[in-house]
């Protein structure tokens, strides 16, 4: 896909299986407009469609992940015309959930609103320690998250820190959200490309179908029960067995084990 035909995104493959996606209107916070949600929806579609994409970065250029929506755009436009706006991002939401890839947030500083959801809807989320979360629509439109993050924030925190974040509208450090839960690392702005593709890259290097099933299935059986999230499993589990993946990746554990003994570790933190 050639990144001339995106006025608003920026699309690059740093690895051969791994793309990073950049929100580009730096001097509005990457506000989302109507044309920056159209071309992250046809973005997104094109990349369900790379079947060598392994992981997806999403970030934001400048100093900010995003602002939200653009609300100078908002405030010219009807009802209807603003349920239409918020749709828009809904569908990039739900392109995000359902890309084989997972999916991590590299938020590069604030997350706000809309933008805040969007990263709540990524499967990793690392974020700089410049970065701070805030769902302020409570207090500045007069309504509340809209594109699903009074939703999505229950099960990653729990109803008591969703409902503090949600209610009060106030804003969060990344401290604060790595001790909450809705972000996996915090690491120092100038190592959080380096970073995020450490992780990025592990997760490339292994089976693609396996990591696939798995995204899959945290995501649908968290509301399952557990009976029914364990059928889910079976179903997705199942058929992996006998194929030529598998058998070869039996074979080859032994050394596959002693390899992985010289992988980078990851290990997870919240003080840069």
């Amino acid at each position: 896909m050639n990144n001339s035909q995106w006025s608003t995104l920026r699309l690059a493959k740093l690895d051969p299986q791994i793309c990073v996606l950049t929100m580009c209107r730096p001097d509005l916070r990457n506000a989302i407009n109507a044309e920056m949600a159209r071309e992250l929806e046809a973005c997104l579609l094109h990349l369900h469609d790379e079947r060598d994409l392994r992981v997806l970065v999403l970030t934001g250029e400048g100093s900010a992940f995003g602002a939200g929506a653009d609300l100078k755009e908002r405030a010219v436009l009807t009802p209807a015309q603003t349920q239409n706006a918020r749709a828009a991002v809904l569908a990039c939401i739900e392109l995000i959930e359902s890309l084989r890839a997972p999916v991590i947030a590299m938020v590069n500083g604030p997350a706000i609103a809309g933008s805040f959801e969007i990263a709540l809807a990524c499967d990793i989320r690392v974020a700089s320690d410049r970065a701070v979360f805030a769902l302020p629509e409570v207090r500045n439109v007069g309504a509340f998250p809209g594109a699903g993050g009074p939703v999505r924030l229950p099960r990653l925190v729990g109803r008591g820190r969703a409902n503090l974040m949600v209610l009060t509208g106030r804003s969060f450090s990344a401290q604060e959200a790595f001790t909450f839960g809705f972000v996996e690392a915090v690491v120092p702005h100038q190592r959080l490309l380096d970073e995020t593709l450490t992780i990025a890259r592990q997760i490339a290097s292994n089976n693609p179908e396996g990591v696939s099933a798995a995204k899959q299935l945290i995501l649908q059986s968290n509301h399952l029960d557990l009976a029914s999230g364990m059928a889910l499993s079976r179903a997705l589990r199942d058929p992996m067995d006998g194929t030529p993946a598998a058998v070869e990746a039996v074979r080859a554990w032994p050394s596959a084990q002693r390899a992985s003994k010289h992988l980078p570790i990851y290990n997870f933190r919240s003080n840069p």
